[in-house]
This record gives C-alpha cells, structure tokens and sequence, in this order.
C-alpha cells in the first residue's frame, strides 16, 4: 500500500486523477469517499487489492501527506469501511477554495483582479 501512497501528490485528488489511478492498475480498485464536487477534490478514497485486502486513503492536510487511515480485510462491511473514513474526513474542507486547490494541483494561477 505504500506504493501506491507514495505515489500521490500532496494534495487531494481531482474525480479524474482518482478514475486514472484505478485505470493504471488493474489489481485494485479504488472507490472514492471523501468528494467535494464545488471543489472537485477527493481527500479520501478506499482502495481493494485483489479482492482481498483494503486500505482507506485520506489527505491529512496538517501534515500535507496522504495517510493509512485503516487496513481491513474482506470481512469487514464496506459500508462501515466508508462511514468511518468518511468521519475521519469531517467536514473540515468546507474552508478550502477552489483557487487554492486549482493552483496546488496545477490548473492555473488565481486571476487578479
């Protein structure tokens, strides 16, 4: 799973990098939980490897970095799975603006007025 955390930017993902990333591998399956479409980021996402093993996703923004939020296994309800990531991400984005998010994935700079 480091792999594939350590490959993110730092910095939440568009709805299109989440559908990229699953396109670029075909052992996983990624199933996005944290989305604020105003803003269209994802800071969180669930990832299944091979059917068998699961890891949640989320952007820790104090820390700038992408976290093992928790490892479950087939046994575990996807359900519970996403309820629980979904309240480790809060509702905390509300604060984040579209520009900032455009500038720091590389969309553009903020226009001056």
């Amino acid at each position: 799973m480091t792999t594939i955390r350590d490959s993110l930017p730092e910095r939440p993902l568009s709805a299109t990098e989440v559908k990229a990333l699953e396109a670029q591998r075909e052992e996983i399956g990624v199933a996005p939980v944290g989305f604020f479409p105003d803003l269209d980021i994802v800071p969180a996402f669930v990832v299944i490897v091979e059917d068998e093993r699961g890891y949640s996703l989320g952007f820790d923004r104090d820390d700038e970095r992408w976290v093992v939020v928790e490892s479950f296994d087939e046994d575990d309800a996807f359900a519970d799975v996403t309820d629980r990531l979904r309240e480790w991400v809060g509702d905390d984005w509300e604060d984040v603006d579209q520009e900032t998010v455009a500038v720091e994935a590389g969309l553009g700079e903020p226009e001056q007025d």
